[in-house]
């Protein structure tokens, strides 16, 4: 099966049942937004990073354990990892050291000028992250053949980390915290697909 036909597929289930395509996208979305004010929280000042390690490693791991109704929907607790992954580039102007991806990543752009070496580290640190997010979920497709699919909504993940989640775009308060309103992005793109890819 490949992309266009999942995508065809998707239209012809609309057409087929309005308002349960609309339930499933509701609750998707409502999940969407509960991981990505996990992400955003666990990333706020003041607040602790397990809100996002824990949080969505939980609401992915359940998630999979109720659609998928497998003991090897467990294996979704990988996620933890890349949630714990350090994805902080060096800088020079304020004196962060950075990640060890980071560092990595930072070494390996070392022929171009600081702008271009900071925005390239920048997108491949977090797309690495990103990666190994998609490899932790790739028990859905293998316990239910759905390889088009997983490879349809690993595509947004990729994209919001590499070219959104690094960016400083406003804040938004919540609960009396300044939330980032890229990680509230990131991490509500990043639910939305785990969860489609899942099922």
């Amino acid at each position: 099966m490949n992309i266009i036909e999942e995508l065809k597929k998707l239209k012809a289930e609309f057409k087929k049942n309005k308002i349960s395509f609309i339930k499933k996208l509701t609750t998707g979305l409502g999940i969407a937004v509960l991981g990505g004010l996990f992400g955003a929280w666990g990333g706020a000042d003041g607040t602790s990073k397990a809100w996002r390690r824990v949080g969505l490693t939980v609401l992915y791991t359940l998630y999979a354990l109720l659609v998928l109704r497998n003991p090897w929907a467990l294996s979704v607790v990988c996620v933890f990892g890349p949630l714990t992954m350090g994805y902080g580039v060096p800088c020079l102007l304020s004196g962060d050291k950075g990640s060890t991806l980071g560092k990595f990543w930072y070494h390996i752009f070392h022929l171009y000028e600081v702008k271009t070496r900071q925005l390239y580290t920048n997108i491949a640190t977090r797309s690495t992250v990103a990666l190994v997010i998609i490899l932790s979920v790739i028990v859905a497709p293998i316990l239910k053949g759905t390889w088009a699919n997983y490879f349809l909504y690993s595509c947004p993940i990729l994209c919001v980390f590499a070219f959104v989640s690094w960016r400083n775009l406003k804040t938004f308060k919540f609960l009396d915290r300044d939330l980032s309103w890229s990680e509230f992005i990131t991490w509500s793109v990043t639910t939305f697909s785990i969860i489609k890819i899942i099922g």
